[in-house]
């Protein structure tokens, strides 16, 4: 195999995993299912990964100090996505994918890991972990039953990281207009009543202060996101019909769409810097929604500017649903490694699954990796900084919009492409004074019924001709 020259970085890694392994005891051990590794330890695993220099790197070397003897074959997953054509079905084409390259372990995002348990081609792990007492209990809470709930209530993959949002905010700002500061499990309602409070004293667009900013998202799309954050869903659970005709999603538009035509809510596709809304790094927004990778980019822009001074800036969770205040919607599992069903290497294919979810992995990656990792009491901090606003929730098991028309054979994209239009439209018409915000809602429910039909239409005449 080709070998690699994994840097500074690496061979301290392989230091600190070779420490850390000497010093700890193995998980496992008991009786398993599975046959042993061979007396030598001796073995070859084929991985789909997204590129070999990062695997080895990130997974392989320190995996090698335990199990010397256990070798990688892996194959890009660029290989994959160069291969999907605009009209492929994309799990036939992944699960066709998988089956010729004779895959022992996959990785799979969290949408791709439903698809392709429920395909029948995946390893269940609930014996194993059962068997060889391997510890699940210090996972992030939610996290093990989220995997199972999207594999059908069987466990088929362990998740390495998580995605995670919070609610940055300006704390300079905040004191400047008197506004208390936000606080965890704030409802959406209570967020957008703070960003209502920020009239800028200037009406240049250069220098106006905004409540809010929306980074990157597109109207449409931030709305959806408040609502899911509130828990409300947007199409029912067979995606027949639009479930916006109640009071609570009525509330949240016309206070969305206020903040928008009082110019206290900064929308990102509206402005000239190519659908980027900058004005929260610039010290003139009060709030927005970032990841974890917004810590660093705030505290790289603190150490660039020493010079000049920048704003104090305090991270706090997401807005919630009141009903269920210990859930976000906005968490998701990345880097999931799953063990095909139909792997001739089922050991040392479960040996590397277990180890790069494992505890060694999550203390080492906790501090290194730039990812929340899913055993989070190993991690303290990111960036030097806490991520306790990114841990403190649990993921939400309300079903994704897009995941629900998928399911029922609904054209997800027809739908988003024309529902995204419908939004804006109703927006401008309010910004514009051409209709109240009421005026704009009653007539924007219809509409998205219309389009949610049109894409129904779309999708059974898509399954339609791949059925010839």
């Amino acid at each position: 195999m080709k070998k690699i020259d994994v840097g500074r970085h690496g061979k301290l890694l392989l230091i600190f995993i070779l420490v850390m392994t000497m010093l700890s005891a193995c998980t496992g051990g008991a009786q398993s299912e599975l046959p042993e590794l061979p007396e030598d330890g001796s073995g070859k695993i084929r991985v789909m990964y997204y590129s070999e220099q990062r695997f080895m790197s990130f997974y392989a070397v320190p995996f090698k100090v335990k199990y010397p003897n256990i070798e990688f074959e892996i194959v890009p997953a660029s290989e994959f996505y160069s291969s999907v054509e605009p009209n492929d079905d994309y799990t036939e084409k992944l699960i066709e994918f998988i089956k010729k390259k004779k895959l022992d372990v996959v990785l799979l995002g969290q949408r791709e890991y439903e698809q392709v348990a429920s395909q029948g081609m995946l390893y269940p792990l609930d014996s194993l972990v059962k068997e060889e007492n391997y510890p699940i209990d210090d996972f992030h809470p939610g996290v093990i039953e989220q995997l199972r709930q999207l594999g059908g209530n069987t466990l088929y993959g362990l998740a390495t990281a998580f995605q995670s949002s919070a609610l940055f905010y300006n704390v300079d700002l905040f004191e400047e207009y008197g506004v208390e500061l936000p606080r965890h499990k704030m409802s959406v309602s209570e967020v957008l009543e703070l960003a209502a409070r920020f009239e800028s004293k200037s009406q240049k667009d250069s220098e106006r202060i905004y409540g809010m900013n929306s980074t990157f998202m597109p109207s449409g799309h931030m709305l959806q996101t408040f609502a899911s954050m509130a828990g409300l869903q947007m199409v029912d659970q067979k995606a027949e019909k639009i479930l916006m005709d109640s009071e609570a999603w009525k509330s949240l538009f016309i206070q969305f769409v206020e903040l928008i035509k009082d110019k206290k809510w900064n929308i990102a596709a509206s402005n000239g810097y190519n659908n980027y809304d900058p004005s929260f790094g610039e010290g003139r927004s009060a709030m927005t929604i970032g990841y974890t990778w917004m810590m660093r980019q705030m505290k790289a822009a603190q150490d660039y500017n020493k010079d000049k001074k920048m704003f104090k800036w305090g991270v706090v969770t997401v807005p919630i649903n009141p009903a269920m205040p210990d859930e976000s919607s906005e968490i998701q599992m990345i880097n999931i490694f799953a063990m095909t069903k139909d792997s001739t290497n089922k050991r040392a294919a479960w040996e590397f699954i277990k180890f790069s979810a494992g505890i060694e992995m999550a203390k080492i990656r906790g501090k290194s990796s730039g990812e929340l990792t899913t055993r989070s009491k190993y991690q303290k901090d990111l960036y030097g900084m806490s991520v306790e606003a990114f841990t403190m929730l649990k993921p939400s098991n309300a079903p994704a919009v897009r995941e629900t028309m998928q399911k029922n054979n609904v054209s997800a994209t027809s739908f988003f492409v024309n529902a995204e239009k419908a939004f804006d439209k109703a927006f401008k018409s309010v910004v514009d004074g051409k209709k109240t915000a009421e005026q704009a809602y009653e007539e924007l429910v219809p509409e998205l019924q219309q389009h949610l039909d049109e894409a129904r239409r779309k999708g059974q005449e898509e399954q339609a001709k791949k059925k010839k």
